[in-house]
């Protein structure tokens, strides 16, 4: 189970946690919450199926989240800031003091696709904890 709790929704990016099977592993770096509007903002809280699709842009097995309202191509890249993404998720093993990004996001993702080798599906919880505005 892929868990991210969100603690800062801020102007510019929404900042999280990213727990795999309860441990937490990761910070997340999405865009702001905008009504769900594609491209623009992070998704909605709730539950999803999470599946490997082979994507153009960032290779076989590329771990995307399905069935969001309104929403399709929800990937886990590479990220440091929110312009990295479009409606996307980044990860990071560190996050700025300033809440504006993560770091070491190659390092995060990398090890995030060594531990869910293998397997071909998940789900995905998100939610919010504190909140920030």
């Amino acid at each position: 189970m892929i868990q991210i709790v969100r603690f800062a929704v801020l102007t510019e990016c929404t900042i999280g946690r990213l727990y795999l099977d309860r441990e937490p592993l990761y910070y997340t770096i999405e865009k702001p919450w905008l009504n769900n509007t594609p491209f623009v903002s992070c998704i909605p809280t709730g539950r999803y199926p999470v599946t490997r699709v082979d994507s153009p842009s960032y290779g076989e097995d590329t771990w995307m989240v399905d069935e969001v309202p309104n929403r399709t191509h929800i990937l886990f890249h590479v990220a440091n800031v929110a312009n990295n993404v479009q409606g996307c998720i980044g990860m990071g093993k560190k996050i700025y003091s300033n809440l504006s990004g993560v770091r070491q996001s190659r390092i995060a993702v990398d090890d995030f696709y060594q531990r869910t080798e293998g397997r071909l599906s998940e789900e995905i919880e998100i939610s919010n904890g504190f909140i920030y505005k």
